[in-house]
């Protein structure tokens, strides 16, 4: 993998190097944000798995003191080869190409070998990176912006920019797909948030509101649904995760909206996506509450696709 120099102007407050557990990283702050954000690198990057995009993985974001991620596992000891070894919001991409030959791409990670034998995907496999593409990676006081590109032999390419800005009470995560191969892009994304707020762990404090009426089609007894909420009634236990599909929204982005509220604290973040819902799933374990938002990416051949997602906590 070729890992293009970190460019860091204007930080007198920003540092970018390795962390207290030896995984590079970059702090963006402003006068209101602290954040944290965990650096692609194949060698001694917190992740180098083969479900999770690498770039963009918040480990820290601080607003008046309260923090809004953090640990979700309870592993004493850090695995970055592990396929769920990610912090903040974690992006996934549906793969491009498998089945087609005896490799497949994975946005945001590479190319990666399909086992002869294998039928079917699984991301828990620790499927060979054959190829990592190219990183570039570039920090200002406020900002970062990650460039991945890829030109794979089996006729995809692309060049993937996601750029995280530091606002007064939040952040925006803007990307970019270009398609520079020889197929069409055909994907899905979603991003697994692992909000955890304060240190709390996940139980009736705990509230997810929408600008719609959810509804779910499979009986899950520790939910209720309210006219514009989904409401967590008890304590949810790590071994026994929660997964609950939603439905009832739009087709139109005035409805990939969403807050996750802490009552006690009073705490929370606000999540709006300016394209629309494909669909969405409510999951979490004894510490993360994670609302996946998915969307559909068609980026034909020498076109590209831009979304946007704003973060806002309170």
């Amino acid at each position: 993998m070729k890992v293009c120099g970190l460019l860091c102007g204007c930080l007198s407050l920003v540092s970018a190097g390795v962390s207290a557990f030896s995984f590079p990283e970059a702090r963006l702050t402003n006068d209101a944000v602290e954040m944290a954000i965990y650096l692609p690198d194949a060698e001694k990057g917190s992740y180098r798995s083969v479900r999770f995009d690498w770039s963009g993985l918040i480990h820290s974001l601080k607003f008046e003191g309260v923090e809004y991620f953090g640990r979700w596992r309870p592993e004493p000891v850090h695995d970055p080869e592990l396929h769920f070894s990610v912090k903040g919001p974690a992006q996934i991409f549906d793969n491009l190409g498998y089945g087609e030959s005896d490799t497949f791409v994975r946005i945001g990670i590479g190319v990666l070998e399909k086992p002869e034998d294998e039928k079917r995907f699984n991301f828990t496999n620790p499927y060979q990176i054959l190829d990592h593409g190219e990183w570039q990676v570039n920090a200002l006081e406020d900002r970062i912006e990650f460039v991945h590109t890829l030109q794979a032999d089996n006729g995809y390419g692309y060049r993937y920019q996601k750029t995280i800005s530091l606002n007064e009470q939040g952040f925006t995560m803007s990307h970019r797909l270009e398609n520079t191969g020889e197929k069409p892009i055909e994907t899905n994304v979603f991003n697994h948030h692992f909000f955890v707020i304060d240190d709390q762990d996940v139980d009736e404090q705990y509230q997810v509101f929408f600008p719609f009426t959810p509804k779910k089609h499979k009986s899950e007894s520790r939910v209720e649904l309210q006219n514009d909420s989904l409401k967590i009634l008890d304590a949810i236990r790590d071994d026994k995760r929660l997964y609950v599909p939603l439905t009832g929204f739009t087709n139109t982005p005035d409805d990939h909206q969403f807050r996750v509220h802490h009552r006690e604290l009073n705490r929370g973040i606000d999540v709006q996506v300016d394209q629309p819902l494909n669909k969405l799933v409510i999951w979490a374990n004894d510490r993360s509450l994670s609302p996946e938002n998915f969307i559909e990416v068609n980026v034909p051949v020498g076109q590209s696709f831009n979304w946007i997602a704003e973060y806002q906590v309170y």
